[in-house]
């Protein structure tokens, strides 16, 4: 009895081992999560990118290209890489293929409208900035209207501009651009008082400019407001005391 008992316990103890065993050798490895390295490249390609590591940042975009062939992120980063080394051409080409894969990638379309801005193409640049402002689910909105806003006045179209102007300090209180083209506006309108207001607002989020301090010199000035016309020229001899020009040049934002 006792015999029979300690049989059976061996052979239940040996055909436990043996099922541990089958499943050891059954079971598969890891398989490497290859879309999470596609990101990791591509987020190491950008950032060598910012640290003007162009050697780097190619290496990594190129891994990540290797991995998804069809990635609208990788070839977007290459574009930006394109217009790092001066290859207007190229970075075109690849803004475009970027675009053709994934027609709704708000960063691509946001960044290639700054391309085309650059290059004067503004009906062109206005079509993606817009596509990139409508996407819902693109975290640079704010600066995506505001640069419909400085696109449509580059185009003429005031209404427009206003309108996407508004758009993106409503997403973003802190956007400092649309407060002084909205500014700009309202003195074109010679609505002088909300023109000064505008221009408040601005120099609560961005320190003071020489267009900031003109502007607030020349409608202080059409108001008949001597304080504040003298703040205004005190402010320009001692912040500005090189009496740097009034810019007028249109810089655009992306990314």
């Amino acid at each position: 009895m006792i015999r029979s008992l300690v049989k059976t316990t061996i052979t239940s103890w040996l055909l436990l081992s043996l099922t541990a065993c089958v499943t050891t050798y059954d079971k598969e490895p890891k398989k490497p999560n290859m879309e999470k390295a596609k990101e990791t490249h591509i987020r190491l390609g950008l950032q060598y990118l910012r640290q003007n590591n162009l050697d780097s940042s190619r290496f990594h975009l190129n891994k990540a290209l290797k991995i998804d062939p069809d990635s609208a992120g990788a070839y977007s980063g290459l574009a930006a890489l394109m217009l790092r080394e001066g290859d207007d051409v190229n970075a075109e080409r690849f803004y475009q293929k970027a675009i053709r894969i994934d027609g709704d990638f708000p960063q691509a379309r946001n960044n290639y409208g700054s391309f085309l801005y650059g290059k004067r193409r503004y009906s062109e640049a206005l079509e993606h900035f817009q596509s990139a402002a409508q996407n819902l689910n693109y975290d640079r909105r704010p600066l995506a209207f505001n640069n419909v806003g400085l696109t449509a006045l580059a185009l003429g179209d005031v209404s427009a501009a206003e309108k996407a102007f508004v758009r993106s300090i409503t997403l973003d209180s802190n956007m400092p651009r649309p407060y002084i083209e909205l500014a700009g506006i309202a003195q074109k309108k010679a609505e002088y008082t909300a023109a000064l207001r505008l221009l408040d607002q601005y120099h609560l989020v961005s320190p003071y400019s020489p267009r900031s301090i003109e502007m607030e010199l020349q409608i202080a000035t059409a108001l008949g407001d001597k304080n504040r016309e003298a703040s205004a020229r005190l402010k320009l001899k001692t912040i500005f005391p090189n009496g740097k020009p009034l810019s007028t040049k249109q810089s655009i934002g992306d990314r």
